[in-house]
């Protein structure tokens, strides 16, 4: 039984046991291959979603894409397991084979959530989390037997500093990260490099003094933190306030100086502004017309095919705030014009077939007595946006 719950820290493994660190730390490997696996289908998702309803929902994604994120979600639910199993392990003391089939069952539906109604994935996916969080915060009554090693230690300097961190301690693995520091695995590799930092360092850099080398790290992971918390966003700040400061003084005096030059400034000022929704409009949209009963705004299908969600809700934003200050410069006694106003007469249209491609609209009667479920489904498929095939 003893050779059964001996230490395993691989990633995949199904025999031994595994303590909170090794194991946090293996989950950081698994959310990296994860990220990997989700992307094509979020990448999909973006640029087909038809409400943002489907931004969380994959029903009509293609089936070669639900395979691959199938096997792909399989697989991660199968590495995610091999360690769950042997964190549990240590938590008893042995072999608990009910409650191994328990956690294997519950990792096994989340994996194959994207073909189960979105509230039962998202309540497997919400006891996954509290497990999660039994798993990294429960001491084991095996590895917390085990003596104290300081290379296992969280390094706050290698967590903030990464490279940088990397380059004064003769760990050039952490160069890695200006590579994929804009990348959806930076944070992921920064907490690798905390967790693998003091056992990184203490190799590369040959120290046989554990004493010497601990305060070292301590000094580094204190100026960091300096350097992070303190120093940078009192830098931000310091420049942001600086240069408004600055402008305000010289509006103040221009102002105060010459009132008949800035007035002619503001007017042309609100006229830019202008232009520069002019300019907008005319960037996304080929033409549009605003009639009494609605704004219709027109684009080439190959502008509206290729972007995502976003961008898709921020072009019909941008018409909706289009038409409100088109309707108040025809309708000057009346200032109750917005983007809210006109979201739902704003619709956009193909330039090419005259077919419907985004528009605004919701069920009325669900905004009589709203429940925070009915506000919920409004807000998901309010905007609306049809493919182009």
């Amino acid at each position: 039984m003893e050779d059964k719950l001996r230490l395993n820290t691989k990633l995949f493994s199904f025999e031994g046991i595994i303590g909170r660190r090794d194991n946090f730390l293996n989950m950081i490997y698994i959310s990296c291959i994860g990220t990997l696996v989700t992307l094509p289908m979020i990448f999909w998702t973006y640029t087909n979603a038809e409400t943002m309803l489907d931004l969380f929902v994959y029903t009509n994604a293609p089936i070669i894409l639900k395979l691959y994120l199938a096997i792909g979600s399989i697989a991660i639910a199968i590495l995610s397991l091999s360690n769950g199993i042997r964190r549990l392990n240590d938590i008893f003391g042995y072999i608990n084979k009910p409650v191994n089939i328990s956690y294997s069952i519950l990792i096994l539906l989340n994996a194959l959530g994207i073909f189960f109604p979105f509230l039962f994935s998202i309540s497997i996916g919400f006891a996954l989390i509290i497990v999660g969080l039994i798993l990294l915060f429960k001491k084991g009554r095996i590895t917390s037997k085990y003596p104290y090693d300081f290379r296992k230690e969280f390094n706050w300097g290698a967590f903030l500093g990464t490279w940088i961190w990397g380059l004064f301690n003769k760990t050039y693995v952490t160069l890695w990260q200006l590579i994929i520091g804009l990348t959806p695995w930076s944070t992921l590799f920064a907490l690798i490099c905390g967790l693998k930092g003091n056992e990184w360092a203490f190799k590369n850099k040959k120290c046989n003094d554990v004493e010497k080398f601990n305060r070292s790290q301590e000094k580094q992971a204190t100026i960091w933190a300096i350097f992070t918390f303190i120093i940078g966003p009192l830098l931000y700040f310091i420049l942001i306030f600086g240069l408004v400061g600055i402008f305000v003084f010289a509006t103040m005096e221009e102002v105060k100086n010459n009132p008949e030059q800035t007035k002619a400034k503001m007017e042309k000022l609100e006229s830019g502004m202008n232009n520069f929704m002019d300019s907008m409009v005319s960037v996304y949209f080929e033409k549009y017309e605003i009639t009494p009963n609605e704004n219709k705004f027109y684009l080439y299908d190959s502008d509206w095919k290729y972007s995502i969600f976003s961008e898709k809700k921020d072009m019909l934003d941008l018409a909706a705030t289009y038409s409100a200050s088109k309707r108040e410069e025809k309708d000057t006694k009346n200032k109750s014009y917005s983007k809210t106003s006109e979201l739902p007469r704003t619709k956009i249209y193909s330039i090419e077939t005259g077919k419907l491609l985004g528009e605004f609209s919701f069920e009325e009667n669900l905004l009589k007595n709203p429940t925070p479920i009915e506000i919920l489904k409004v807000a998901t498929i309010a905007y609306k946006f049809y493919n182009v095939k």
